[in-house]
């Protein structure tokens, strides 16, 4: 049983890797392996400004879309803006200064351009679209229209010039199997408190009561309290104190023999995952140490 315990919450902490949330990078790579798939080999496509709220986040879409793209097909001739710059500003004062889907297109062409990309970057709550036009610049029909979602990260937050907020403190419920027992393992339940004075660091209290219910003649109920600090390792979503994480925790564990107490000192670390869903997280968790030899459990809580 044992076994099977840590088993399950380990391919629980590996299903946060198969079905983590789309990067900004997951979504340009996925437009360029669509863009590619619509050009003819040794093409020239034209890669237009993508509108966003900031010039940054402008600049890096189209960069990288570009380096995606010719990561996929390196026999794809790219033009970027710059190039496009001194045609446009001719076309435009031609027509009044006027910048329309028309003038992408005659500047494509002057360009010798066969395909033109253009698009732009919406938020919508807490994830991001990303829309891609792709245009045949002799018919002036699109190639596809579509849409790629990704979720809110730092390195998003940071393109667009925002300083990042994160939620620092967070307050959960504690229910796990460990082996504060004689003969088998025993059912804990407690609470735990962390704040996160920097984005991939916490510090923190949890308290714990288990009692051993296998145990025919001894009462033994133990009360662990312990202080933690807490890593970040890697955010998959890129969101601050979320992910996996590894901790140390220290403290002491009291344990009641009947009417005897018994105190010893309580140390050992963990690993787990925080899946955090606006104020709501979940939080796997796995640990070894002494006395408790090893535990296998699971927070839930909020964030503040």
């Amino acid at each position: 049983m044992n076994k099977r315990i840590i088993i399950l919450t380990i391919s629980f902490l590996l299903s946060g890797l198969l079905f983590a949330n789309t990067t900004i990078d997951g979504a340009i790579t996925k437009a360029a392996v669509d863009i590619t798939e619509k050009c003819d080999a040794k093409s020239i496509l034209a890669i237009d400004d993508f509108e966003s709220p900031s010039q940054a986040m402008t600049l890096y879409i189209r960069e990288q879309l570009a380096d995606s793209i010719f990561a996929e097909d390196g026999l794809l001739q790219i033009v970027t803006r710059e190039h496009m710059d001194k045609v446009e500003k001719e076309l435009k004062f031609q027509n009044s200064g006027v910048a329309s889907e028309k003038t992408i297109l005659s500047v494509a062409e002057r360009l010798g351009a066969r395909f033109i990309v253009f698009g732009k970057l919406e938020e919508f709550n807490s994830s991001y679209i990303l829309r891609v036009r792709m245009l045949d610049v002799k018919t002036g029909a699109y190639l596809f229209r579509r849409t790629y979602e990704f979720q809110y990260s730092q390195k998003t937050e940071q393109l667009l010039g925002r300083a990042p907020n994160y939620k620092k403190v967070s307050l959960g419920l504690l229910v796990e199997a460990n082996k504060n027992s004689l003969d088998f393992i025993s059912p804990s339940v407690g609470f735990a408190f962390d704040y996160s004075p920097w984005r991939k660091i916490s510090i923190g209290a949890k308290a714990a009561a288990s009692y051993d219910m296998y145990e025919k003649n001894n009462d033994l109920v133990t009360l662990e309290a312990l202080g933690t600090f807490r890593f970040y390792i890697v955010s998959l979503t890129g969101e601050p104190v979320t992910g996996i994480y590894t901790e140390l925790q220290a403290g002491t564990s009291l344990f009641f023999v009947n009417s005897n107490i018994k105190p010893a000192f309580n140390g050992g670390a963990s690993i787990g995952y925080r899946f955090a869903l606006n104020n709501f997280y979940i939080e796997p968790e796995i640990r070894f140490g002494y006395p408790y030899l090893f535990g296998c459990g699971m927070y839930v809580g909020m964030r503040f």
